[in-house]
């Protein structure tokens, strides 16, 4: 069974459509991020392209910050998932995942090279939706980052939840990443652009491609 394909950074209608179309499963929009990241949106510009996001993909607002002005943020927009992508606490988490989930949306929680192992046990049991292991920070997101099978096979087996591979993920180097770790779920943004939020329509259908023949 092939990955589900999260790709995120979306910025433009023509993007959102092409990755519909070609079976990307959840689309990502970095809405009012606390830090200066070329892809931000605001909830106005996110929610009118979230609205060309039909079934069965799904949309999800990467963002971060107070608890209160995510869960306005999410209440807002509506979308299917909210990642929390900054330094969010585990009671900010707690509580995101209650009142949004009285909402039927998830929350997916991004743990980073520097988050404490005992900080993301206790993430994995608070009821999110999945975890993401970034290779980069909040204060560097663009800065690359290389996908460590290493790491993510070490937090796969020791927590509860989902995990979400992400970092460097390319349509040239998904399918050795596939052997390799096997991940429920792969998250992409650089990998499939021209420049920041500039999505490549061949490097997407390329990448659905070789996941869809390699499993």
């Amino acid at each position: 069974m092939r990955p589900i394909v999260k790709i995120c950074g979306l910025m433009r209608a023509e993007d959102v459509r092409t990755c519909v179309r070609l079976g990307v499963d959840i689309l990502g929009f970095v809405v009012d991020y606390p830090r200066p990241v070329p892809w931000n949106l605001s909830a106005v510009d996110a929610k009118e392209l979230i609205s060309n996001v039909v079934k069965p993909a799904a949309a999800c607002i990467v963002t971060g910050g107070q608890q209160d002005e995510i869960y306005r943020l999410a209440a807002e927009i509506k979308p299917d998932y909210v990642q929390l992508h900054c330094n969010e606490t585990v009671d900010e988490t707690l509580y995101l995942v209650k009142e949004l989930g009285k909402h039927g949306i998830k929350v997916i929680k991004s743990v980073f090279p520097s988050t404490p192992h005992e900080t993301v046990l206790e993430f994995s049991k608070s009821g999110i939706y999945a975890l993401l292991l970034d290779p980069r920070s909040p204060d560097n997101a663009e800065s690359g980052g290389t996908a460590d099978p290493d790491a993510f096979a070490n937090l796969r087996q020791s927590v509860n939840c989902p995990v979400i591979l992400a970092g460097g993920i390319t349509p040239e180097n998904v399918s050795e990443i596939i052997r390799i770790s096997n991940p429920w779920m792969i998250d992409l943004m650089t990998g499939v652009e021209q420049s920041p939020g500039i999505k490549d329509t061949k490097k997407i259908s390329a990448l659905i491609f070789t996941i869809n023949t390699s499993v």
